[in-house]
């Protein structure tokens, strides 16, 4: 499934609005198009006060006006270059994409050259069709990390987050995670990044792991709706679901970026593509960094984005998906040495 974003609105100035239906992303084209048109302009507007001074006939000037069409045709033909396609895959419309969504709506990608397409499929799919060809980069590092560390050759361009946009809600009666000693807590499965975090929230609180029973259940939805129900005490939710059960009366135990660092999201390509395309990757790079920075600063700016993206109409809820996403993300989009040793010791225990 591609997931494209909307056309854009009528602009008030017909150049933009044609240069957008001529597809010219790359800044220098349009800039090259328009030092171009005016240019012919300029030769049009001299050519007919030379009609005017020299009391030419309606052929002549037609044969001028003729001649400046033919140059603006050419200059056109000249100036429209396609932008190189890209196929990102993505496992799910999270805020953690946030950079990649930001980059599509605010133009970077193509100041770069670049037409990216976001492909949904399953995470545990994204390594293996990046591997066939069929996608140009994935953003699962955590499967990446896990992939490297088993002998296969994928690297990490680039870090969106090194915390988990996870939240641990429990039962109303409970106050603590200290308190979930003996209870049934939810994760997405065994071995994933639900396990491996609810483990180590345990283990800072001075819970033993193996006090409490930890039970499957596939789906926010679905262990929100455990939690209410009381069928577990606590679970970890992502955004939104974590803010719609406080609002339903049930409890925050804690972030668990507080408790753990280790990467999710990202930019991933094959050592092959490094070789093959390192200008591509760069400018890809350069794009996400741009949006970074761009959403840290103006966040304003970004709450439609996430919006269209998210597919939430709530204000109030993409307010608090946006700031805690910023408690998550990688301060420079960099996995340093400590947390790349950390992980590649979770995966080894994978």
């Amino acid at each position: 499934m591609d997931i494209r974003e909307e056309s854009p609105g009528r602009t008030e100035d017909p150049l933009n609005e044609w240069l957008t239906q001529q597809h010219l992303h790359h800044a220098s084209d349009a800039g090259e198009l328009r030092a171009r048109l005016s240019a012919v302009s300029r030769m049009m507007h001299l050519e007919l006060l030379h009609v005017k001074a020299r009391r030419k006939s309606g052929l002549q000037a037609f044969r001028s006006a003729a001649l400046g069409l033919s140059i603006l045709l050419l200059s056109l033909a000249a100036a429209r270059v396609s932008a190189e396609n890209v196929k990102v895959g993505i496992p799910s419309l999270t805020v953690t994409m946030m950079p990649l969504a930001v980059a599509r709506e605010r133009g970077f990608f193509q100041q770069e050259g670049l037409s990216v397409d976001l492909v949904l499929m399953p995470a545990a799919l994204t390594i293996k069709v990046l591997l066939s060809g069929d996608l140009d980069y994935a953003t699962t590092v955590g499967s990446a990390v896990v992939a490297a560390v088993r002998g296969i050759d994928v690297r990490v361009a680039m870090l969106f987050v090194d915390r988990p946009v996870l939240e641990l809600v429990a039962t109303p009666e409970i106050n603590s995670i200290a308190e979930l000693k003996g209870r049934v807590i939810g994760i997405s499965s065994r071995g994933g990044l639900h396990d491996v975090t609810v483990r180590r929230m345990l283990q800072q609180s001075g819970v033993d792991p193996a006090q409490a029973s930890l039970l499957t259940i596939v789906g926010s939805g679905a262990m929100l709706a455990a939690i209410k129900s009381g069928h577990i005490a606590a679970g970890l939710l992502n955004p939104p679901f974590n803010f719609i059960a406080y609002r339903e009366g049930l409890k925050n135990l804690g972030f668990a970026g507080s408790f753990i660092r280790i990467p999710s999201t990202g930019l991933v390509a094959t050592r092959e593509k490094l070789d093959r395309k390192p200008d591509q990757i760069r400018r890809m790079v350069r794009a996400l960094s741009r949006a970074r920075a761009f959403a840290r600063e103006q966040k304003l700016a970004v709450i439609p984005i996430l919006r269209r993206f998210l597919r939430i109409e709530d204000e109030d809820l993409l307010s608090r998906i946006y700031d805690l996403h910023g408690r998550a993300e990688s301060p420079d989009g960099r996995i340093d040495t400590a947390l790349a040793a950390q992980t590649i010791r979770d995966a080894r225990l994978a």
